[in-house]
C-alpha cells in the first residue's frame, strides 16, 4: 500500500496554536478536494502529529482523539474515506522521546503495521521537521508553505498534489 502521511496543524487544518477543541477546527479551502484526489490516486491517508500541549498540560490525550474524530466525521460528510489511522506524540521537545518528529517512530510503526510501500509514500507538513521525519523513515518528505533547500517545497496542498502526480503518480 502506498501512503500519504499528513501533519495536522498547518497542513490539513489551520494552526490554531495548541488546538484541542473540535469546534475550533478550520480547514484550508483545498483540504477536502485534495484528500479526495489523493485517495483517487490510490493513496491511503494517515495523520502524523506532534501534540506537545499534552506534555505542557494544556489539554489531555482524550482531547486529541476528539479533534481527530471530528476530522474523521467531517471527511465522511464530504464523501472522503477517513484517515486509516492517526499517530501522535504527546511529549514535549525536552522529553527526547523516539516518537516526536523529526524522529520517525510514528511513521515506522505505521509502515510496519500496514505494510506500506515506502518507495511510493510521502510525509507532508508545514514544518521542516515533517519533511525530515519522512526522510528519517525512508520515505519522501515534502514541506508545505515554506522554502527549503533540502526538501521539495510547495505552497499548499493543491501544489503538493501536483508535485505528487509529477514525481510519484
Amino acid at each position: 500500500m502506498k501512503a500519504i502521511f499528513l501533519d495536522r496543524d498547518g497542513t490539513i487544518i489551520h494552526d490554531g496554536g495548541y488546538l484541542y477543541k473540535p469546534t475550533e477546527i478550520k480547514y484550508f479551502s483545498d483540504t477536502f478536494d485534495v484528500l479526495k484526489k489523493l485517495q483517487n490516486l490510490g493513496y491511503a491517508l494517515f495523520m502524523v502529529t506532534n501534540q506537545s500541549g499534552v506534555a505542557k498540560k494544556m489539554f489531555c490525550e482524550a482531547d486529541i482523539i476528539k479533534v481527530y474524530n471530528k476530522i474523521q466525521s467531517d471527511l465522511k460528510a464530504q464523501g472522503i474515506k477517513p484517515f486509516v489511522e492517526m499517530a501522535y506524540c504527546p511529549h514535549g521537545p525536552e522529553d527526547d522521546c523516539a516518537c516526536r518528529k523529526p524522529k520517525s517512530k510514528m511513521i515506522d510503526d505505521l509502515v510496519a503495521k500496514w505494510k506500506i510501500d515506502k518507495k511510493n509514500s510521502v510525509m507532508v507538513g508545514d514544518k521542516l521537521i515533517d519533511a525530515e521525519c519522512g526522510k528519517n523513515a525512508g520515505i519522501h518528505g515534502v514541506v508545505l508553505g515554506q522554502d527549503s533547500k533540502d526538501y521539495p517545497s510547495v505552497k499548499n496542498l493543491t501544489e503538493f498534489y501536483e508535485w505528487l502526480k509529477k514525481h510519484l503518480g
